[in-house]
């Protein structure tokens, strides 16, 4: 179930939690095996050995969160895109001791074999609250009454804002629901890799990414070029997933700026990053985008331009 995009609601019928910068994971517990699935349903939990126990009471459950990385503190997606894609068990086991992550578990679809979907948000909640998961690296995902004091509280802190959600909603997979209400303070965007640029001066180092976004009937639409934010180590693992996928022509609908495409090497639209920008131009180019990280959650058809 996803949120849709909107102002935090006043009404006493919903309640409000914070919009952790991580990654979306459903954990299925089943006796001692906890398996991690991302949105794309892709089963990550090589990449998480640290969150492979959920301790001895537990038996059977369909835990909905969110996997957060901390840096200084607060959540950061830059922090945990490094953890994200790798899934090699040595090199997982080293990540997981320097940069650990902790699940902020927020919904309660199965417990004990019984499915709580149709169930009341506020029943699978208390259902939720009751789990007694290992603190270290499992919380709860605390819920407010007032939402507008919550997104002032997420913006002091540079959270990256609130999710409102109606206490009597039930859970619909898969469904972008107006029940649930997402109030971002950043603007981000899921966005598809068509080509990428070399450094100037360097031609065998990737300088930049040509990224789209799909429109409604999935034509990959050019959305501009960003270089900012990438640093050498991610460069060097774009360069080689994108030069193993090396197409003659580009993979985008529509026409790419000569100033763009200039010099650009083409691959097929296979890799998901997202980007931090400051909206849309009326020609449907990102303003100042920011590479964050790769999506490795998300598969190039779940990608839609965001409000």
């Amino acid at each position: 179930m996803l949120a849709t995009p909107g102002e935090p609601p006043e009404s006493a019928d919903w309640l409000h939690e914070v919009k952790w910068d991580g990654m979306r994971v459903l954990a299925d517990v089943n006796g001692d095996r906890v398996r991690l699935f991302s949105r794309s349903g892709r089963d990550i939990s090589a990449s998480f050995p640290e969150l492979a126990d959920v301790g001895g009471n537990l038996q059977d459950a369909l835990i909905d969160g969110e996997i957060i990385a901390l840096d200084s503190g607060v959540p950061s997606f830059a922090a945990l895109a490094e953890r994200m894609h790798v899934s090699e068990p040595r090199r997982a086991a080293q990540l997981a001791e320097s940069i650990p992550v902790t699940v902020m578990s927020f919904d309660l679809l199965r417990l004990y074999g019984v499915e709580l979907l149709a169930r009341p948000l506020t029943e699978r909640r208390a259902s939720l609250d009751k789990l007694e998961l290992p603190e270290r690296h499992w919380r709860h995902s605390p819920l407010y009454e007032d939402g507008a004091l919550l997104f002032e509280a997420t913006l002091e802190q540079g959270l990256e804002g609130t999710v409102s959600k109606r206490r009597r909603s039930i859970y619909q997979p898969g469904r972008r629901s107006p029940d649930w209400i997402k109030t971002a303070h950043r603007s981000h965007q899921a966005c598809v890799v068509g080509g990428w640029r070399p450094e100037i001066g360097s031609a065998n180092v990737l300088g930049a990414l040509l990224i789209g976004v799909p429109d409604a009937s999935g034509i990959l639409l050019y959305a501009g070029r960003v270089g900012s934010g990438l640093d050498r180590r991610t460069a060097q693992t774009l360069q080689r997933e994108l030069t193993a996928a090396t197409r003659p022509t580009p993979a985008f609908g529509d026409d790419v700026p000569a100033v763009d495409a200039n010099g650009a090497l083409w691959c097929d639209p296979r890799v998901v990053i997202e980007v931090r920008h400051t909206g849309w131009t009326s020609g449907g180019r990102l303003r100042q985008p920011v590479f964050r990280g790769i999506r490795e959650d998300l598969e190039v058809g779940q990608v839609r331009r965001e409000p």
